[in-house]
């Protein structure tokens, strides 16, 4: 019976001492995965809320289109203004000003009896406005023709009616469309015309139609505020800089489990030895370094995500003394001419470099500026990453 307890007891120490091994054994491993990225459609976004600012002044003229029964129309003068913002390269929003003289006629108890009549009208709309070109052949400033179609509600105050009727008010429902002409960055010229609906009772003329309606089509100039427009950002290249994180990380963690795994053995005490003279050699350049910063469309300005790239640089020239760096700048081929893109790719090239010298005291002889606009593409399979400046290291 002894026996048997015994047998019992050695086998569940074997089977507790397996299944310590066995956890020993297992070392879980977390792995960052990185995922694939595919350059997508960019975004626009505007630096501060009083970018895309604009004011129109304009005039045309104006008609009922109801109050005269097949008689000649009375056209009289319209007068607008308006002051907008456009939120997005796509939809934008205004609120405009109209006001003028309008003539019809009504008829006096007699039907073949017709009396001509007028009243003045002061108008004011909220318009929502739709670039219809961008949002079909994406945003250029620089586009000279622009369809903007627009609807919007507003509210009407007619007086001096003809007989000395009573002030009237309304609230038309409006809608057109606007031509914009491009004529610098500052200004545009554009021409509207206007379909406005109103309720019958405000000329104090009643024909039977419930419903009055007015058109106008004016023409003027806009004026644009500041200097800035919309800027363009591919969300993209972030996630490629999330992976490139990524990937350094497991490099780490590699690195990291290989020096614990890694048998530390004591080296014997080395024999004492007379000092030798030490020979003083001429440093040289032995490290490597490779680096980029991207830039927006038409842009050299350096952004605050990309000046850690300009700060690595500066800390390896000030780690590598007898080393100095070439700085080439890039500009995409889609946008802009050969020549332009020539003067836009050495103007972002000047703007790192500035950095590296005023900020982080980098001497000007180890900075070399080279720039190759649109001719090279370093990216031939994505032209987002071609608005690019790189950093390549070499011998003092």
């Amino acid at each position: 019976m002894k026996t048997k307890q015994f047998f019992y007891l050695c086998s569940i120490l074997c089977l507790v001492c397996c299944a310590t091994h066995a956890a020993q054994a297992q070392v879980v491993v977390e792995e960052v995965s990185v995922a694939e990225v595919v350059s997508g459609r960019p975004r626009y976004y505007a630096e501060s809320n009083l970018d895309n600012w604009y004011l129109s002044v304009g005039a045309g003229t104006q008609t009922y289109l109801t109050e005269h029964d097949n008689s000649d129309a009375h056209f009289t003068l319209a007068m607008n203004m308006a002051v907008g913002k456009w939120i997005t390269p796509f939809v934008g929003m205004r609120m405009s000003a109209m006001a003028g003289s309008l003539h019809y006629d009504w008829l006096a108890g007699n039907p073949s009896m017709r009396n001509y009549a007028s009243m003045r009208y002061g108008a004011f709309y909220v318009d929502f406005l739709w670039d219809m070109i961008n949002s079909i052949g994406g945003y250029d400033e620089r586009r000279v023709i622009s369809i903007i179609p627009f609807i919007g509600l507003g509210g009407a105050y007619g007086w001096h009616h003809s007989d000395n009727m009573e002030d009237t008010w309304a609230m038309p429902v409006t809608g057109g469309l606007k031509l914009n002409f491009r004529l610098c960055h500052y200004a545009d010229l554009f021409f509207e015309g206007r379909v406005q609906a109103v309720a019958d009772q405000f000329n104090r003329v009643n024909m039977g139609s419930q419903l009055e309606t007015a058109i106008s089509v004016i023409g003027g100039f806009s004026f644009k505020f500041r200097k800035d427009r919309f800027k363009a950002f591919d969300p993209y290249i972030d996630q490629l800089a999330i992976a490139e994180l990524n990937r350094r990380t497991n490099q780490l963690r590699a690195a990291l489990n290989e020096c614990q795994s890694r048998k530390i053995d004591c080296p014997p005490c080395p024999e004492v030895t007379p000092p030798q003279p030490v020979i003083v050699e001429k440093e040289s350049c032995s490290g490597t370094m490779t680096a980029s910063v991207s830039f927006a469309i038409n842009s050299a300005t350096v952004s605050q995500r990309e000046m850690v790239n300009v700060y690595n640089v500066a800390q390896w020239l000030k780690d590598n003394p007898a080393c100095k760096v070439t700085i080439t700048g890039y500009a995409d081929r889609n946008t802009g001419t050969a020549e332009y893109n020539m003067k836009l790719s050495k103007r972002r090239a000047e703007a790192v470099a500035e950095i590296l010298q005023r900020k982080y005291g980098i001497a000007a002889n180890r900075i070399v500026i080279d720039s190759e606009g649109s001719s090279v593409q370093p990216y031939p399979n994505d032209n987002n990453w071609n608005r690019i400046v790189i950093f390549t290291g070499g011998e003092l």
